[in-house]
């Protein structure tokens, strides 16, 4: 019979040579397992093993036990245990989540914080039988493409070398290797979503086809692969469609609709936005052709406007004053319209291209920062042609959106400079020094 550990070892490159390994260690038989697998290739790959557990003081007594038995289990194998005790329930109430997911993140946020201490990666215990599970609770929620990808046998510094063991493979090693282990009553109940798949759904869906976990790896598997793929493509899409200000529609709509959907999702991460739902997708991808906006769940809005998608933020807060000094903010950030800036001078030497602007010490003392206001001209002076700033915005395709909150240099009604108006406006001589915002 083969070994799954050492398959899934090999498989997914999950073990190095004189790595560090520290084992989520719940006291269960998944966990208690693979803290004894480890231990048995400890010598062959010359690892250093640690592992931690985490008291989330639910079950009471039942949870002292667990970290009891976690305590004298790693006593006998000699393994360093950190521990650490949070009050899931109290923390779950005050942050007015689930206390299934409140535990997740506190137990995610603790490996984050062991692996960075010890530098070493992180072992999780989920097993082939978890990852059915998974990808049956996402279909039941609903799930993109990345949804049948369940549970990933590598994700960043966390490795789950049991994700190829079912739960009979484990309950048959611990009892062919003598382990002890703690169970979790709330595991025999159906309160929790995962339960009531596991004792219903699981177990119908393995009478009709015993390797039902292991087709459900293979499937997730391919599914991996077809995103790891798609998102390629799609990163390099979006290189090919960005703009100043944002991505160009007609560039998206030459695409695969599969790739702007996955345009369209990492646009909106990038934006500060959360994941877009499905129905929200569709809306942003049919607003390519003819123009429009979208909603989105944050306060974020997608626009499409004068051939260019974008995703703003539509609330923000402006805690600066109506202009700034020019004088006070040189080789200093600033914050305008809510968004951060900094001016930087530079040498003749750091200039690229043309959008930098020259300044002389008069003009220095009196241009301020700021945004459009009624009446403004700017001047373009290689052209030597004077135009509104409206116009000149036109000219330069700024999103009207845009135009209210971008920053100018400006004395009096004059504007020196524009973000987004790629032309020096003033002339360069000895006396002048020049500046970049950015």
């Amino acid at each position: 019979m083969s070994n799954p550990f050492l398959k899934a070892v090999d498989t997914y490159c999950l073990i190095e040579y004189n790595d560090k390994i520290a084992v989520a260690l719940s006291g269960g038989a998944d966990s208690v397992s693979l803290l004894h697998m480890l231990c048995s290739v400890k010598e062959k790959y010359n690892l250093t093993l640690f592992a931690i557990h985490i008291n989330h003081m639910i079950r009471g007594a039942e949870a002292e036990r667990d970290e009891s038995f976690c305590r004298e289990f790693c006593k006998r194998l000699g393994i360093e245990l950190f521990l650490k005790r949070v009050d899931v329930p109290a923390l779950a109430k005050n942050e007015r989540i689930s206390t299934e997911l409140c535990g997740r993140n506190v137990r995610y946020s603790a490996f984050e914080e062991i692996s960075k201490k010890l530098d070493c990666k992180i072992a999780t215990a989920h097993t082939l039988s978890d990852n059915a599970e998974t990808l049956m609770i996402n279909l039941v929620r609903g799930t993109s493409l990345n949804g049948l990808c369940a549970i990933p046998a590598r994700r960043g510094n966390i490795i789950r070398p049991l994700i190829l063991c079912d739960r009979a493979y484990i309950e048959n090693y611990c009892k062919e290797n003598s382990l002890d282990f703690v169970t979790d009553s709330t595991n025999l109940t159906d309160d929790y979503t995962r339960n009531k798949i596991r004792h219903n759904v699981i177990t119908e869906l393995k009478s009709i086809n015993p390797s039902f976990e292991t087709s459900v790896k293979r499937l997730c598997d391919d599914a991996r692969l077809v995103v790891e793929y798609l998102d390629k493509q799609t990163k390099l899409a979006l290189s090919a469609c960005k703009l100043e200000y944002g991505y160009s529609t007609d560039k998206l709509l030459s695409f695969d609709k599969i790739i702007r959907q996955n345009a369209i999702k990492q646009i909106c991460l990038d934006s500060g936005a959360e994941i877009p739902e499905h129905i929200h997708i569709e809306l942003i991808d049919d607003i390519f052709k003819n123009g429009g906006s979208v909603d989105l769940n944050g306060n974020f809005r997608a626009i499409a406007k004068q051939g260019i998608l974008r995703v703003e933020q539509i609330k923000f807060d402006n805690n600066t004053t109506d202009e700034i000094s020019f004088s006070n903010v040189i080789d200093k950030e600033f914050i305008l319209a809510g968004q951060k800036y900094l001016v930087k001078e530079v040498t003749n030497s750091d200039c690229q291209g043309d959008n930098y602007i020259s300044l002389s010490e008069n003009e220095i003392s009196k241009a301020v920062i700021r945004t459009r206001r009624q009446g403004d001209k700017f001047f373009f002076e290689k052209r030597k042609l004077l135009k509104s700033l409206r116009k000149a915005m036109n000219e330069f395709k700024i999103p009207s959106e845009q135009r209210d909150l971008i920053p100018l240099v400006a004395l009096d009604d004059k504007i020196l400079w524009c973000k987004g108006i790629n032309t020096t406006q003033t002339s360069y001589s000895a006396e002048k020094r020049k500046f970049i915002i950015m």
